[in-house]
């Protein structure tokens, strides 16, 4: 039973990537699904960040003293003024590395 579902999910996998790659796919998306593609980032990468920042160990972490609240503050105020990513990251990770070492 194993087997059938491990090759069942290949089997859709390879389908779902080999769709985009056939000919038959138009190249050009409709203006609603351009729309809604730019939302995937930002959904996924908010989805990936707020559950480390506020999730350890499968629990909620505590709010008072978590120096990943902090840096992810941080890290917003940079990304609001400067829009770059390195940037941001940059100044996220220092403050993280700095606030660990203090706590």
């Amino acid at each position: 039973m194993i087997w059938f579902l491990i090759i069942g999910s290949g089997l859709i996998t390879f389908a779902m990537r080999f769709v985009f790659l056939t000919p038959a796919m138009p190249r050009q998306l409709p203006d609603w699904a351009e729309a809604a593609m730019r939302l995937v980032p930002v959904a996924v990468l908010s989805t990936i960040i707020i559950s480390e920042v506020f999730i350890s160990d499968g629990t909620l972490a505590p709010i008072e003293n978590n120096p990943r609240i902090m840096a992810a503050m941080l890290a917003a105020i940079i990304a609001f003024w400067t829009k770059s990513v390195l940037l941001t990251l940059a100044g996220g990770l220092c403050c993280l590395y700095v606030l660990s070492q203090v706590a």
